[in-house]
Protein backbone atom coordinates (compact mmCIF):
# COMPACT_ATOMS: atom_id res chain seq x y z
CA UNK A 1 0.00 0.00 0.00
CA UNK A 2 1.43 3.50 -1.16
CA UNK A 3 1.76 6.11 1.32
CA UNK A 4 -0.60 8.27 -0.88
CA UNK A 5 -3.21 5.21 -0.25
CA UNK A 6 -2.12 4.88 3.58
CA UNK A 7 -2.78 8.79 3.94
CA UNK A 8 -5.88 8.51 2.45
CA UNK A 9 -6.83 5.85 4.71
CA UNK A 10 -5.73 8.28 7.81
CA UNK A 11 -7.49 10.85 6.96
CA UNK A 12 -10.98 9.02 6.53
CA UNK A 13 -10.49 7.73 10.07
CA UNK A 14 -9.46 10.97 11.44
CA UNK A 15 -12.44 12.65 9.62
CA UNK A 16 -14.82 9.35 11.42
CA UNK A 17 -13.66 10.03 15.12
CA UNK A 18 -14.28 13.79 14.39
CA UNK A 19 -17.91 12.76 14.03
CA UNK A 20 -18.29 10.07 16.80
CA UNK A 21 -16.75 12.89 19.42
CA UNK A 22 -19.32 15.37 17.56
CA UNK A 23 -21.91 13.11 18.32
CA UNK A 24 -20.77 12.29 21.51
CA UNK A 25 -20.67 15.90 22.68
CA UNK A 26 -23.53 16.60 20.83
CA UNK A 27 -26.31 13.57 21.46
CA UNK A 28 -29.46 16.11 20.17
CA UNK A 29 -27.88 15.93 16.50
CA UNK A 30 -26.99 12.18 17.08
CA UNK A 31 -31.10 11.84 17.85
CA UNK A 32 -32.33 14.10 14.38
CA UNK A 33 -29.59 12.02 12.51
CA UNK A 34 -31.47 8.93 13.50
CA UNK A 35 -34.86 9.95 12.87
CA UNK A 36 -34.57 11.64 9.70
CA UNK A 37 -32.62 8.68 8.01
CA UNK A 38 -35.58 6.08 9.64
CA UNK A 39 -38.51 8.96 8.17
CA UNK A 40 -36.35 8.80 5.20
CA UNK A 41 -35.98 4.80 4.99
CA UNK A 42 -39.28 4.26 5.60
CA UNK A 43 -40.97 6.65 2.37
CA UNK A 44 -37.66 4.66 0.16
CA UNK A 45 -40.28 2.05 0.96
CA UNK A 46 -38.79 0.15 3.73
CA UNK A 47 -36.33 -2.55 2.06
CA UNK A 48 -32.82 -3.48 1.87
CA UNK A 49 -32.14 -1.81 -1.07
CA UNK A 50 -33.67 1.93 0.32
CA UNK A 51 -31.33 1.39 3.80
CA UNK A 52 -28.07 0.72 1.78
CA UNK A 53 -28.71 3.77 -0.51
CA UNK A 54 -29.56 6.20 2.32
CA UNK A 55 -26.97 5.15 4.23
CA UNK A 56 -24.20 5.29 0.99
CA UNK A 57 -26.40 9.31 0.94
CA UNK A 58 -26.21 10.08 4.87
CA UNK A 59 -22.73 8.84 5.28
CA UNK A 60 -20.98 10.72 2.46
CA UNK A 61 -22.77 13.93 3.24
CA UNK A 62 -22.39 14.14 6.90
CA UNK A 63 -18.47 13.15 6.34
CA UNK A 64 -18.46 16.11 3.59
CA UNK A 65 -19.27 18.30 6.37
CA UNK A 66 -16.27 17.68 8.19
CA UNK A 67 -13.59 17.84 5.14
CA UNK A 68 -12.14 21.32 3.40
CA UNK A 69 -15.10 20.96 0.90
CA UNK A 70 -18.02 21.43 3.55
CA UNK A 71 -16.16 24.94 4.83
CA UNK A 72 -15.52 26.17 1.22
CA UNK A 73 -19.15 25.52 0.99
CA UNK A 74 -20.12 27.58 4.18
CA UNK A 75 -17.19 30.29 2.85
CA UNK A 76 -19.46 30.69 -0.55
CA UNK A 77 -22.87 30.43 0.52
CA UNK A 78 -21.50 33.60 3.16
CA UNK A 79 -19.74 35.49 0.95
CA UNK A 80 -16.38 35.27 2.92
CA UNK A 81 -13.09 35.86 1.26
CA UNK A 82 -9.88 35.92 2.62
CA UNK A 83 -7.66 38.57 3.24
CA UNK A 84 -6.62 40.47 0.13
CA UNK A 85 -5.37 44.29 0.29
CA UNK A 86 -2.12 45.41 2.71
CA UNK A 87 -4.31 47.61 4.62
CA UNK A 88 -6.87 44.69 5.50
CA UNK A 89 -3.51 42.68 6.49
CA UNK A 90 -2.03 45.00 8.62
CA UNK A 91 -4.99 45.97 10.47
CA UNK A 92 -6.67 42.94 11.53
CA UNK A 93 -3.73 39.99 11.68
CA UNK A 94 -1.79 42.02 14.55
CA UNK A 95 -5.74 41.74 15.97
CA UNK A 96 -6.32 37.98 15.74
CA UNK A 97 -3.07 36.56 15.96
CA UNK A 98 -2.73 38.25 19.40
CA UNK A 99 -5.86 37.03 20.44
CA UNK A 100 -5.24 33.42 18.93
CA UNK A 101 -2.28 33.26 21.01
CA UNK A 102 -4.42 33.82 23.81
CA UNK A 103 -6.70 31.29 23.13
CA UNK A 104 -3.94 29.09 22.57
CA UNK A 105 -3.19 29.68 26.05
CA UNK A 106 -6.56 28.36 27.25
CA UNK A 107 -6.44 25.44 24.45
CA UNK A 108 -3.55 24.39 23.20
CA UNK A 109 -5.33 21.73 21.37
CA UNK A 110 -6.64 24.95 18.96
CA UNK A 111 -6.57 24.45 15.16
CA UNK A 112 -5.14 26.76 12.76
CA UNK A 113 -7.57 29.42 12.02
CA UNK A 114 -7.52 31.85 9.17
CA UNK A 115 -9.05 34.83 9.64
CA UNK A 116 -11.56 36.55 6.76
CA UNK A 117 -13.42 39.57 5.47
CA UNK A 118 -17.07 39.76 4.50
CA UNK A 119 -17.79 42.78 2.13
CA UNK A 120 -21.03 43.77 3.47
CA UNK A 121 -21.29 47.28 6.00
CA UNK A 122 -23.61 45.51 8.70
CA UNK A 123 -21.76 45.45 12.00
CA UNK A 124 -21.24 41.29 12.40
CA UNK A 125 -18.41 38.82 12.70
CA UNK A 126 -19.13 35.07 12.53
CA UNK A 127 -17.34 31.62 12.15
CA UNK A 128 -17.31 29.14 10.09
CA UNK A 129 -16.83 25.27 9.82
CA UNK A 130 -13.35 24.38 12.16
CA UNK A 131 -10.91 27.27 10.42
CA UNK A 132 -12.30 30.27 9.50
CA UNK A 133 -13.36 33.28 11.44
CA UNK A 134 -14.68 36.36 9.43
CA UNK A 135 -15.76 39.87 10.42
CA UNK A 136 -17.26 42.41 8.27
CA UNK A 137 -16.15 45.61 7.29
CA UNK A 138 -18.95 47.38 9.37
CA UNK A 139 -17.72 45.36 12.44
CA UNK A 140 -14.34 47.19 11.45
CA UNK A 141 -15.24 50.33 10.85
CA UNK A 142 -17.12 50.21 14.08
CA UNK A 143 -15.51 48.55 16.67
CA UNK A 144 -12.04 49.73 18.75
CA UNK A 145 -9.43 47.45 18.29
CA UNK A 146 -9.81 46.52 21.90
CA UNK A 147 -13.31 45.84 21.41
CA UNK A 148 -13.23 43.97 17.69
CA UNK A 149 -10.35 41.86 19.19
CA UNK A 150 -12.99 40.89 21.91
CA UNK A 151 -15.46 39.81 18.92
CA UNK A 152 -12.28 37.11 17.52
CA UNK A 153 -12.12 35.72 20.64
CA UNK A 154 -16.39 35.57 20.78
CA UNK A 155 -16.00 33.52 17.20
CA UNK A 156 -12.91 31.63 17.99
CA UNK A 157 -14.98 29.79 21.67
CA UNK A 158 -17.14 29.14 18.32
CA UNK A 159 -14.86 26.54 16.78
CA UNK A 160 -13.07 25.67 20.13
CA UNK A 161 -16.74 24.10 21.39
CA UNK A 162 -17.18 22.80 17.89
CA UNK A 163 -20.35 24.99 17.46
CA UNK A 164 -19.91 25.72 13.86
CA UNK A 165 -19.31 22.05 13.01
CA UNK A 166 -23.19 21.76 14.40
CA UNK A 167 -24.23 24.20 11.88
CA UNK A 168 -22.90 22.80 9.04
CA UNK A 169 -23.82 19.54 10.12
CA UNK A 170 -27.09 20.55 10.64
CA UNK A 171 -27.33 22.05 7.21
CA UNK A 172 -26.41 19.51 4.80
CA UNK A 173 -28.36 17.12 7.43
CA UNK A 174 -31.62 19.09 6.63
CA UNK A 175 -30.24 19.68 3.08
CA UNK A 176 -30.61 15.74 2.44
CA UNK A 177 -33.81 14.99 4.29
CA UNK A 178 -35.43 18.20 2.68
CA UNK A 179 -34.86 16.75 -1.04
CA UNK A 180 -35.79 13.24 -0.02
CA UNK A 181 -38.97 14.67 1.40
CA UNK A 182 -39.44 16.78 -1.84
CA UNK A 183 -38.81 13.82 -4.31
CA UNK A 184 -41.72 11.65 -2.16
CA UNK A 185 -44.27 14.27 -2.76
CA UNK A 186 -43.47 14.41 -6.31
CA UNK A 187 -43.71 10.36 -6.63
CA UNK A 188 -46.81 11.08 -4.66
CA UNK A 189 -48.16 13.98 -7.19
CA UNK A 190 -47.15 11.78 -10.16
CA UNK A 191 -49.49 8.48 -8.57
CA UNK A 192 -52.43 11.31 -8.37
CA UNK A 193 -51.43 12.79 -11.69
CA UNK A 194 -51.71 8.46 -13.18
CA UNK A 195 -54.88 7.81 -11.55
CA UNK A 196 -56.72 10.50 -13.06
CA UNK A 197 -55.33 9.82 -16.16
CA UNK A 198 -56.39 6.26 -15.82
CA UNK A 199 -60.03 6.89 -14.20
CA UNK A 200 -60.51 10.46 -16.08
CA UNK A 201 -61.78 12.09 -12.25
CA UNK A 202 -60.77 11.71 -9.10
CA UNK A 203 -61.27 8.16 -7.03
CA UNK A 204 -60.73 6.80 -3.46
CA UNK A 205 -57.28 6.07 -4.16
CA UNK A 206 -56.35 9.93 -5.32
CA UNK A 207 -58.06 11.12 -2.32
CA UNK A 208 -55.64 8.67 -0.15
CA UNK A 209 -53.20 9.74 -1.88
CA UNK A 210 -53.71 13.86 -1.44
CA UNK A 211 -54.49 12.79 2.06
CA UNK A 212 -51.05 10.93 2.53
CA UNK A 213 -49.55 14.02 1.45
CA UNK A 214 -51.03 16.55 3.80
CA UNK A 215 -50.20 14.11 6.88
CA UNK A 216 -46.85 14.12 5.71
CA UNK A 217 -46.31 17.74 5.10
CA UNK A 218 -48.24 18.21 8.68
CA UNK A 219 -45.54 15.84 10.28
CA UNK A 220 -42.95 17.35 8.59
CA UNK A 221 -43.60 20.55 9.51
CA UNK A 222 -44.07 20.04 13.51
CA UNK A 223 -40.97 17.67 13.39
CA UNK A 224 -38.71 20.28 11.56
CA UNK A 225 -40.11 23.14 13.64
CA UNK A 226 -39.05 20.95 16.80
CA UNK A 227 -36.04 20.19 15.78
CA UNK A 228 -34.92 23.83 15.12
CA UNK A 229 -36.18 25.60 17.94
CA UNK A 230 -34.35 23.01 20.42
CA UNK A 231 -31.19 23.54 17.95
CA UNK A 232 -31.82 27.50 18.60
CA UNK A 233 -32.06 26.80 21.99
CA UNK A 234 -28.65 25.02 22.18
CA UNK A 235 -27.47 28.05 19.61
CA UNK A 236 -28.34 30.67 22.43
CA UNK A 237 -26.81 28.72 25.05
CA UNK A 238 -23.52 28.76 23.08
CA UNK A 239 -23.74 32.51 22.58
CA UNK A 240 -23.37 32.74 26.76
CA UNK A 241 -20.19 30.11 26.52
CA UNK A 242 -18.48 32.73 23.64
CA UNK A 243 -18.65 35.43 25.43
CA UNK A 244 -17.07 33.88 28.93
CA UNK A 245 -14.44 32.42 26.78
CA UNK A 246 -13.55 35.62 25.22
CA UNK A 247 -14.15 37.30 28.87
CA UNK A 248 -11.75 34.80 30.74
CA UNK A 249 -9.01 35.15 27.97
CA UNK A 250 -8.36 38.77 28.85
CA UNK A 251 -10.80 40.85 26.88
CA UNK A 252 -13.31 41.07 29.84
CA UNK A 253 -14.43 44.44 29.84
CA UNK A 254 -14.13 44.84 26.38
CA UNK A 255 -16.21 42.13 25.28
CA UNK A 256 -18.72 43.82 27.36
CA UNK A 257 -18.10 47.34 25.77
CA UNK A 258 -18.40 45.68 22.02
CA UNK A 259 -22.05 44.66 23.36
CA UNK A 260 -23.20 47.93 24.72
CA UNK A 261 -22.41 48.99 21.44
CA UNK A 262 -24.44 46.37 20.11
CA UNK A 263 -27.11 47.02 21.94
CA UNK A 264 -27.32 50.33 20.92
CA UNK A 265 -27.16 50.00 17.45
CA UNK A 266 -29.38 47.65 17.18
CA UNK A 267 -33.52 48.25 16.55
CA UNK A 268 -34.20 46.84 20.17
CA UNK A 269 -35.94 43.54 20.62
CA UNK A 270 -39.83 43.18 19.69
CA UNK A 271 -39.83 39.59 18.39
CA UNK A 272 -42.81 38.01 18.91
CA UNK A 273 -42.74 34.65 20.98
CA UNK A 274 -42.72 32.31 18.28
CA UNK A 275 -39.70 34.55 16.97
CA UNK A 276 -37.96 34.24 19.99
CA UNK A 277 -38.15 30.82 20.40
CA UNK A 278 -36.33 30.22 16.71
CA UNK A 279 -33.70 32.70 17.40
CA UNK A 280 -30.21 32.04 17.46
CA UNK A 281 -29.01 34.35 19.37
CA UNK A 282 -30.34 35.65 23.14
CA UNK A 283 -31.17 39.59 23.79
CA UNK A 284 -28.42 41.64 24.21
CA UNK A 285 -28.84 42.78 27.26
CA UNK A 286 -29.42 39.61 28.70
CA UNK A 287 -25.57 38.62 27.68
CA UNK A 288 -24.81 41.69 29.06
CA UNK A 289 -25.68 41.15 32.49
CA UNK A 290 -24.58 37.26 32.05
CA UNK A 291 -21.05 38.47 31.77
CA UNK A 292 -21.35 41.77 34.51
CA UNK A 293 -22.51 38.72 37.14
CA UNK A 294 -18.32 38.13 37.10
CA UNK A 295 -17.61 41.63 37.15
CA UNK A 296 -19.47 41.84 40.36
CA UNK A 297 -18.54 38.36 41.98
CA UNK A 298 -14.80 39.64 41.59
CA UNK A 299 -15.48 42.53 43.51
CA UNK A 300 -16.03 40.09 46.41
Amino acid sequence: MNIELKNFFKYIIEIIDDILTFWGNNKFYFVCTVTYFYISFYLFGNTFKSFIFLLIIYTLSIMCAFTPAGEKLLRFLNNVRPLETSREKEYILPLFEEVYEQAKIKNKYLNKIEICIIDNMTVNAMALGRHTIAVTKGAMQTFTEEELKAIIGHEIAHIVHGDTIASLYAIIGNGIFTIIIFMYKLMLLFWEYILKIINGKRNILSFIIRISRFILEMSILFLTFGFHTVMMINSRKNEFSADKFSYDIGYDREMIEALYLLEKISLGDNSTIVQKMISSHPRITKRIEYLESFDEQSEY
